[in-house]
């Protein structure tokens, strides 16, 4: 750990909650530390958190510690990681675990992106975490009414606009039970058609744009990588999912570009590597980017353990603290991650009459129905498309 570049300050937390695990297995007579002695201390940590005898850091440090220690005894190394999470399907009832397990792995053989697999097996795993509730155990049991019933439990714990990939997601988990042989004809019972809310783009401003990208201080341990990520996602409007993916080899300085399979499509995408981008990255490589680090991807944690950004967490807070800091404001109710430069970037290439072929090129899309909402936020030609009611006049005034 000591050599993971750990500060002391963590080192010494580990310390304390060693010594509580020692102190557990002291006090039960135990001079092994087994799965069950780390079973059992893990349900007296819960329980004194419960109790509200420990705080909830206290807990998360205690649980990470044993599991350490279990796992070195048990191999005699340990795989750090940022977190160690449960897996997402052990709140599920074992048989229905087993249905989740096999969708999962039915999942992998069809082709889909990575992100595509996530989302279908969270809806899976939700609709599976709710069946109990219905007296359903097994999958088996299943009706054409608890299909429906899902959909309008997914219903109210989705948002409208993303019910549309919803429905499909459950769709497809029917069609995995069909072809497993645990229960045939469910898929006719969701909805052919869902209807999708359309929100307007959120954009920025060009100048706004600059001033969040500018707002980074280089002086600060973060503040180089912040800059080059902000203006990766700027330039060439990759997905936070693709920023915090991208790996050394990606980058070819010699030939000016960055050639990356997308997470979200599995398609390859190759971009010019701009000059601002460049020398960005570059910035941050020759100064600020931790030595000797085995992780190769191009952004990585500044405090140890060094390794790869979370697109969902780390690049949100990225983009949200450089929005907090300049105060820019973005048409409709924008939010405050990665997502707006690239939409930004999209509505930039439209104003200057970009074909939309080219824009969906440019942004990874496998086809331009993908970029045509961000036609909506070209309010001048979208004013020019308003019809008047020459020929529709009413043939009397109303009263």
């Amino acid at each position: 750990m000591t050599a993971l570049g750990l500060a002391p300050s963590t080192l010494w937390q580990y310390r304390w909650a060693w010594s509580q695990v020692e102190l557990f297995c002291s006090q039960r007579g135990d001079d092994e530390l087994t799965d069950e002695i780390t079973a059992e201390f893990l349900c007296f940590v819960a329980g004194e958190h419960g109790l509200g005898r420990i705080k909830d850091w206290k807990r998360k440090l205690l649980r990470k510690a044993v599991l350490v220690l279990s796992e070195v005894a048990r191999t005699g190394t340990y795989r750090w990681s940022v977190s160690r999470r449960r897996h997402p399907n052990d709140g599920l009832e074992a048989v229905l675990r087993r249905v989740q397990d096999q969708f999962e792995e039915w999942l992998t053989g069809r082709g889909l992106a990575l992100d595509t697999q996530h989302l279908y097996a969270t809806v899976a795993r939700t609709v599976l975490a709710w069946l109990p509730e219905r007296g359903i155990t097994d999958v088996r049991q299943l009706s054409r009414e608890d299909v429906s019933a899902a959909v309008v439990f997914l219903g109210g714990r989705y948002r409208p606009g993303s019910m549309r990939t919803v429905v499909t997601a459950l769709r497809v988990w029917c069609r995995f039970l069909e072809d497993a042989g645990l229960r045939a004809g469910l898929d006719g019972a969701v909805p052919a058609v869902f209807s999708r809310r359309i929100h307007a783009v959120r954009v920025l401003s060009a100048r706004a744009v600059e001033q969040l990208v500018d707002s980074t201080d280089p002086g600060t341990l973060t503040g180089r990588r912040d800059r080059a990520m902000l203006l990766l996602a700027a330039r060439t409007g990759l997905r936070p999912g693709d920023i915090a993916g991208l790996r050394l080899q990606d980058i070819d300085w010699r030939q000016g570009q960055i050639t990356l399979i997308q997470r979200k499509t599995a398609t390859v995408l190759t971009l010019p590597l701009l000059a601002d981008v460049g020398t960005a990255i570059a910035e941050y490589l020759l100064h600020d980017r931790p030595a000797g680090v085995g992780d190769d991807h191009v952004f990585l944690r500044s405090q140890a353990p060094h390794v790869a950004l979370s697109p969902s967490s780390d690049l949100y807070h990225v983009a949200a603290g450089a929005f907090a800091r300049t105060h820019a404001a973005s048409t409709g109710e924008a939010g405050r991650g990665m997502r707006v430069l690239r939409a930004s970037l999209a509505t930039r290439m439209l104003e200057r009459d970009t074909p939309l072929p080219v824009i969906a090129g440019a942004l990874g899309h496998r086809g331009i129905d993908s970029a045509k909402h961000y036609l909506a936020a070209d309010e001048d030609r979208m004013r020019q498309c308003c019809l008047d009611l020459v020929g529709i006049e009413p043939d009397q005034a109303r009263p």
